[in-house]
């Protein structure tokens, strides 16, 4: 069943335009449809964000239920909503600790916007 801080693959729009394959990481249900909040995940590290995205290595205790591959890095940054229907299958999940830094980082990060 797909839910937040599940490890799931779903094709995801690239800056160039293109469509890849790739594992997400579910953020939440969008209130009355279908469709959730995700982000990307990535195997390059070149472009992580110190500080907001969060490296998954392989060493880490919790590795092997995330089903991925290789060390990868939650990319905070690479936000996307997808129709459930369009979301292949669930690799694995993050610890629900490691899922709530992730999702308190993002709020931190829109709460920067408030009262301005």
């Amino acid at each position: 069943m797909i839910q937040p801080g599940k490890i799931c693959l779903a094709e995801l729009p690239q800056v160039d335009g293109r469509k890849k394959k790739r594992p997400i990481l579910i953020l939440s249900k969008l209130p009355s449809r279908d469709h959730w909040f995700v982000c990307g995940v990535s195997s390059k590290k070149y472009d992580m964000v110190s500080g907001f995205d969060e490296t998954i290595p392989t060493e880490v205790s919790y590795f092997k239920q995330t089903g991925l591959k290789s060390s990868s890095t939650i990319k905070l940054g690479f936000v996307s909503y997808l129709d459930e229907g369009r979301i292949e299958g669930i690799m694995g999940e993050l610890p629900r600790e490691v899922y709530d830094l992730l999702i308190r980082r993002f709020l931190d990060q829109l709460s920067l916007n408030l009262n301005r």
